[in-house]
């Protein structure tokens, strides 16, 4: 073995010395190295040189040994170029890491180092230079120029072009790259005969992954129906092994699948391809894909209008539960590409159940979502909707990277007709996690958690920070126990080398956060490094325009000024939008974020700061902190990323078992290793389970499920049943004040109502569709939470579908269709109803703000424990005007992070959600002359609510174009007219683009960005 213990330990000296470099540590403070490491550059010369040889000799015994040692053979030349101590051969262990990296088909590390490459080589005529330009084509997109010199490299530059645009001349490329190399040999170069063998080997490794090659052969199209798309210079040229994966797993064909790949190995390129094909060969004309936030919808739907362009009518739903969605396939010649949220085509198969019909493909991204809470059972009963009416030519693919029991899954999705597209082969572009320690160190693990590979020592240097007026005792920074000081400290310290997010669990933590770093500016502490290899005039708009939100004076706005930015679910959503594309573009490169971070938004960052583990009181999921280190690193940017965890107790406590550091040792590394992931499970099988109080004590599922039988239809049982239990648990444990049993009903009560719902629409289409008729007991068993539980929880989940079904059948079949609209439990809709009644809702006219002041009394009503009950009406008021927090904030008195709050979760999401409730359950008699129909105002005050503007045209902005308040408002003006409607608003930015365009120079440049695409 050319590679063992002996050599490992030097590859991990390399690496150490890279990270030394990276950081700024000083030559003085380098630790011993007891072996010289550059000894590494031999053997992994002859690796990569052999693997070569063995390619273009086709000796494919030799192959799995050598493959087996390119990665480490990739890493070493990258450590050794990011070393810095010989800098002489940087060109060399460029190329050499690049070229490993590209024949382990780590593509996107090659194209990293191959751009750094690129900037360092001549323009003399050698194999170097054609290699680069090869990986500039195939992994950059870039053309390369023909060469003026004519002959046998000239040559190669014109076949190698031939066939990966026009799918010509394979065999005689491959025929003269033997007489270049023959050539090469002849010279007696040492570095050209190198270099050649490897230029030799990368280009039939390419053809071997090309579009042109695999396209037709794994798809139901011929090379003829592919020509128009793979000459366009936008087509992908080459596989990569994600891609190439679900192409051999027969998704190009129509299969239907589960795809478990880890963040970051082109699933987007994966989703554009299956949708293509199934374009291209006449199997398709409408696809769905669905996403569970809206920002990830925004940018599946960017990537798809950037793939596609004119070929495609790209259509995102409003996420506003409004039957929105007339006319949408009225054009059968046109091919669609639909984008939503499971909730909205929800909402749309409860409105028309011939919806589901029109769709060939639905692609369900992030979809490990089962058991997340009510949003997890209504997506479980959606997709087992769709599975048990989808027809055999209707496609169905569900994407996730944290699905460790996939298999059983796809079990439960398709039997034995669909597939599991995976492949542990094919990983992400790996991290190194990072452990700071009170001795001013950061410990470094790679590969196994119980063993540390190195550690960069005395990383952290404390400095005496100057005082305020009438200050008398001296401040230090970092608090070496502070997790947020040693993030901050790490922020100035790594933002030169590339994007970093400081985590923080919980949203509260933000304002603890950014005053930190405002009281460190004061103190004159030098923040300036984070504003290195930035766009400065882009900060200066993106500071400008989080000012127009929340004033001059706010955290979020003296922060943007230093370069760092918010990210979090309760900032303005223009806002997100912006911070997103500005880290993509590296026009910032540090951001300060929430777990929305994990949710699936694809923002390049090198280092992720983790302040702490926890959400809230909870040690965070496997799960959801893999997802969440998944987004550092993205291929094609960096070739490693680094999660560092700032909380020195951690590590220093690690071999600690009396004061627990040893077990918060163990579940912090375990969040780190795949193999403890939860699996995904199902929130309505939550439902029949014991869950717990705390360490000590659970509410058994058995005798839950006993009482809520007994009691179903009680009014307000499961909130009298959970007080009962506390009362019960205090009694015996008077000294806890925190326990879960309300938490735990009322989640129970959402999921529940989730499942009333949808038996609901089962038993309206029923009655009107006698010849497919299905039970409660045939849906319970059909679900997800059914294929996983045990025995004795099936014969519970039986029971509560069976209470339920029977629960229903007291109602008229015409009710149980409004309740089933409205997406609301029976209890809470028959509650609208009886409101309705008793306000007079159909019995007289109101204004609009006489309706929304009865419609947020009712909400008020609703939510007894609301704490802001006063203030709610005033707030939504101002909201709907379309002012900003900073201007609510000065009418009002109340402080910013509460008004984005209520804002955001109570206005946005929850009262709107209400307002839709209404808007169902409304029973017009159409003979009676006498009623009144107020679903025309309420739709549209609906729709103010949630986008926080005040007029149709600036909804349809929010709707059609970005969803910006503030900017909707501004082009509302531009056009001069306020009922625009979804329909007309892009001919009308279109009418008034000049003006539009002249008034978002001034702003982030995604704005601009945005308009210009759909302008196109």
């Amino acid at each position: 073995m050319i590679f063992g213990n002996k050599a490992d330990l030097m590859l991990k000296y390399q690496k150490a010395k890279a990270k030394l470099v990276e950081y700024n540590v000083s030559k003085q403070e380098y630790p011993h190295f007891t072996l010289n490491s550059n000894e590494l550059s031999y053997p992994t010369t002859y690796v990569l040189s052999r693997y070569s040889e063995c390619i273009i000799e086709n000796k494919q015994d030799e192959l799995p040994e050598l493959q087996m040692l390119l990665k480490s053979t990739a890493e070493y030349y990258d450590a050794a170029f990011k070393s810095k101590d010989r800098q002489d051969y940087d060109l060399d262990f460029l190329l050499s890491g690049a070229s490993a990296y590209f024949l382990n088909k780590d593509f996107g590390s090659a194209k990293v180092l191959s751009k750094k490459a690129y900037e360092l080589i001549s323009n003399e005529q050698i194999p170097q230079r054609l290699l680069l330009n090869i990986y500039k084509y195939l992994l950059d997109g870039m053309y390369f120029p023909y060469l003026r010199v004519k002959g046998i490299y000239d040559k190669l530059n014109n076949l190698f072009l031939d066939y990966f645009e026009k799918g010509k001349a394979l065999k005689e490329l491959k025929s003269n790259l033997y007489k270049y190399r023959r050539e090469v040999y002849k010279e007696e170069n040492p570095d050209n005969i190198f270099y050649v063998d490897i230029l030799f080997a990368v280009i039939l490794k390419a053809c071997e992954n090309s579009a042109w090659e695999l396209l037709p052969q794994y798809s139901e199209n011929g090379s003829e129906d592919w020509i128009p798309y793979l000459q366009k210079k936008s087509s992908i040229k080459m596989l990569w092994p994600a891609q190439r994966l679900i192409a051999e797993k027969g998704l190009l064909q129509g299969r239907n699948a589960i795809v478990q790949l880890p963040t970051g190995v082109g699933k987007t390129k994966s989703i554009e391809l299956i949708i293509r094909a199934a374009f291209l060969s006449g199997r398709a004309n409408i696809a769905i894909i669905v996403a569970p936030l809206r920002a990830l919808c925004n940018e599946i739907s960017m990537d798809m209008y950037h793939a596609f362009e004119d070929d495609v009518t790209i259509n995102q739903f409003s996420d506003v539960l409004q039957n929105d969605i007339k006319n949408l396939f009225l054009d059968n010649t046109r091919k669609q590409i639909l984008i939503c949220t499971p909730e909205k085509l929800t909402y749309v198969l409860h409105h028309d159940p011939y919806f589901l019909s029109y769709i060939d493909i639905f692609i369900f991204d992030e979809g490990h979502m089962f058991d997340d809470g009510g949003r997890g059972a209504t997506y479980e009963l959606l997709v087992t909707h769709i599975r048990q009416n989808k027809t055999s030519e209707q496609q169905l693919i569900l994407l996730s990277a944290v699905l460790p029991n996939s298999e059983k899954i796809k079990q439960w999705l398709f039997d034995d007709t669909g597939v599991l597209a995976t492949d542990e082969r094919i990983v992400s572009t790996p991290k190194t996690i990072g452990f700071s320690s009170v001795q001013k160190d950061i410990h470094f693990f790679a590969d196994s958690k119980d063993e540390e590979d190195y550690y960069i020592p005395r990383i952290i240097q404390s400095s005496k920070l100057n005082r305020l007026p009438r200050e008398r005792k001296d401040r230090f920074f970092p608090d070496l126990l502070s997790p947020v000081d040693i993030a901050i400290y790490n922020a100035v310290k790594l933002c030169p080398n590339g994007g970093v997010a400081i985590y923080i669990g919980q949203q509260r933590s933000m304002k603890t956060l950014f005053e930190k770093i405002l009281d460190l500016n004061k103190r004159e502490y030098d923040l300036s490094p984070i504003k290195t290899n930035v766009d400065n005039d882009e900060i200066m708009k993106s500071k400008a325009f989080i000012e127009k939100y929340y004033g001059a004076d706010h955290y979020y706005t003296k922060v943007a000024e230093l370069g760092i930015f918010p990210h979090s679910s309760n900032i303005q959503n223009g806002i997100k939008l912006s911070v997103e594309y500005s880290l993509k573009k590296k026009y910032i490169s540090c951001v300060v974020c929430t777990s929305t971070l994990a949710q699936g938004v694809n923002i390049p960052i090198k280092y992720l700061l983790v302040t702490s583990i926890r959400n809230g009181a909870e040690i965070a999921k496997t799960r959801d902190f893999q997802n969440l280190v998944g987004r550092t690193a993205r291929a094609g940017i960096y070739t490693e990323g680094s999660i560092i965890i700032t909380d020195s107790k951690i590590y220093d406590g690690r071999n600690n078992w009396k004061t627990g550091g040893k077990y918060l040792w163990n579940d912090c590394i375990n969040l780190f290793d795949t193999r403890f992931s939860e699996d995904c499970s199902s929130s309505i099988l939550s439902l029949v389970q014991d869950f717990k109080i705390d360490y000590e004590n659970v509410v058994c599922g058995d005798y839950f499920v006993e009482k809520l039988i007994e009691h179903f239809g009680e009014k307000d049982f499961l909130i009298d049943y959970a007080r009962k239990l506390e009362e019960e648990y205090l009694e015996m444990y008077p000294e806890r004040t925190q326990n879960t049993i309300l938490k735990g009903i009322l989640l129970r009560q959402d999921i529940l109502a989730h499942i009333e719902n949808y038996l609901c629409l089962i038993y309206s289409s029923n009655a009107i569709d006698s010849d497919n008729i299905e039970s409660a007991s045939d849906i319970c068993e059909n679900t997800l939470a059914y294929a996983l539980a045990s025995e004795n929880e099936k014969e519970l989940l039986n029971k509560v579908f069976m209470k339920v079904e029977e629960n229903i059948k007291k109602y008229p079949v015409e009710q149980l269709k409004r309740y089933s609209n409205a997406m609301s439990g029976i209890e809470l809709s028959f509650k609208i109803e009886q409101w309705i009644i008793d306000v007079g809702l159909i019995d007289k006219a109101f204004s609009e703000k006489e309706l929304l002041y009865e419609i947020i009394d009712f909400y008020r009503e609703l939510n007894t424990k609301f704490q802001y009950q006063s203030q709610i009406y005033d707030i939504c008021q101002l909201w709907i005007k379309g002012k900003t927090p900073a201007e609510i904030k000065s009418e009002l008195n109340i402080d910013i992070s509460v008004i984005d709050t209520i804002c955001n979760k109570n206005i946005s999401y929850e009262l709107n959600f209400l307002i839709g409730n209404i808007c169902d359950l409304i029973n017009i008699d159409e003979e009676d002359e006498y009623q009144v129909d107020p679903r025309n105002m309420l739709t549209l005050l609906q729709k103010k609510t949630k986008y926080g503007v005040p007029s149709l045209t600036a909804i349809s902005v929010c709707e059609k174009i970005f969803n910006d308040r503030l900017l909707a408002m501004k082009i509302a003006q531009i056009i001069g007219n306020e009922n625009i409607g979804i329909d007309k608003i892009l001919n009308c930015v279109k009418n008034y683009s000049d003006d539009i365009i002249d008034m978002l120079e001034d702003y982030p440049e995604y704005f601009l960005d945005k308009i210009k695409l759909l302008l196109r």
